[in-house]
C-alpha cells in the first residue's frame, strides 16, 4: 500500500458529513448547500485557470464523471490541457507521441511504463486517453519519480540541482487543517511516535503536492484551461495541490469531486467548490 492511500481514506470518510433533510439527487452538481445546473456549473469552471477533478483511482465511475467533465469543459473551452497525475515527468516524450497518434496502447502502456509508474489497470484511464488524442488535447506529465520525491523531501530541494528537479520550488507549508489530517494518516499506519518520521511522511507529502501544483502552473502559463486529474487526497478541502498553486501565482483553482451518494447526506460545503453526486458505489479501498 501506497502512504498516499490512507490519506484519501480518512478524507473520503469525512465527504458525508453535514447532514441533510432529503436526499441530494443523483447525476446533478452539489454547490454549496444546493444543487446547480451543468450549464451553470461548468460555464464557471470555464472561467478558471486551473481546474482539479479528484478520483478515488480505482472507482470506475469516478473515471466516467472525469471524462464527462472534461468533455463538457472542452466544448465551453477549446484551448484545453489535461495534467496528469498518473505518470512522471520523464513520461512526457511518450505522451507527446501518442497524442500525435504516433503510438498504439500497447507501445503507450509500454512505454511510459505504467505498470510501474502507476499500477491501477489502465482501462480506467485509456478513455481520457483517447478523448486527448481525438482532439488533439495536449496531455501533461505532472508527476515525479518516488525516488526524486524522496530525495526532495528529506535532503530538501536546495540539495537538488534545478534541472534536476524539473525547477521544482520548495512547497508552502502544511495549513494547519492539513498538518492535521497528515498526522492522522500516520497514526492510522502505525509508522512509529517519531517526530522526525512525521516531518519526513508529511514533507513528502507536499513534495508530491508541489510537484503536480508546478506542472499544472506552468501549463497555466499558455492561458489554456489546465485540467488535472488526480488523487481526492490532492484536491478535498483546497489543502494540497490547491494551497500550492496560491503559492506558485494561481489565484483562479477550481476544485470538483465526485461525490457519492450515502445515507441521504449532504456533502460538506467545504469540500470542493463543487461535487458530482454519484449513486453509491460497492466498497473498495479508497485510495490517494
Amino acid at each position: 500500500m501506497r502512504i498516499g492511500l490512507g490519506l484519501a481514506a480518512l478524507l473520503t470518510g469525512t465527504l458525508t458529513a453535514h447532514a441533510y433533510g432529503g436526499c441530494p439527487p443523483t447525476g446533478q452538481w452539489w454547490q454549496g448547500e444546493r444543487a446547480t445546473t451543468h450549464q451553470a456549473l461548468l460555464a464557471q469552471a470555464a472561467q478558471q485557470q486551473v481546474v482539479l477533478l479528484g478520483e478515488q483511482h480505482d472507482a470506475a465511475d469516478h473515471h466516467r464523471w472525469q471524462l464527462h467533465t472534461l468533455a463538457g469543459l472542452y466544448a465551453l473551452r477549446e484551448d484545453m490541457v489535461i495534467g496528469l497525475e498518473m505518470l512522471p515527468r520523464s513520461a512526457q516524450p511518450v505522451l507527446d507521441s501518442w497524442v500525435a497518434g504516433q503510438l498504439t496502447e500497447a507501445a503507450l502502456l509500454t512505454q511510459s511504463d505504467w505498470e510501474t509508474a502507476w499500477g491501477f489497470d489502465p482501462e480506467l484511464y485509456l478513455p481520457i486517453f483517447h478523448f486527448a488524442r481525438l482532439h488533439k488535447i495536449p496531455l501533461i506529465a505532472l508527476n515525479i519519480s518516488p525516488e526524486l520525491r524522496q530525495q526532495l523531501s528529506q535532503e530538501g530541494f536546495t540539495s537538488v540541482p534545478a534541472e534536476q528537479r524539473y525547477a521544482i520550488p520548495p512547497p508552502l507549508p502544511a495549513s494547519p487543517a492539513y498538518q492535521t489530517r497528515l498526522q492522522e494518516v500516520f497514526n492510522q499506519h502505525a509508522m512509529g511516535q517519531s517526530p522526525a518520521m512525521l516531518e519526513r511522511f508529511t514533507q513528502a507529502q507536499l513534495t508530491w503536492d508541489i510537484a503536480m501544483a508546478h506542472g499544472l502552473a506552468g501549463a497555466a502559463e499558455t492561458g489554456a484551461l489546465v485540467v488535472g486529474v488526480m488523487g481526492l487526497g490532492h484536491v478535498t478541502y483546497g489543502h494540497g495541490v490547491e494551497h500550492q498553486l496560491e503559492g506558485l501565482g494561481i489565484r483562479h483553482t477550481f476544485s470538483l469531486l465526485p461525490w457519492e451518494q450515502a445515507d441521504c447526506n449532504a456533502p460538506d460545503p467545504a469540500l470542493a467548490d463543487a461535487v458530482f453526486v454519484l449513486p453509491a458505489a460497492a466498497s473498495s479501498e479508497p485510495t490517494n
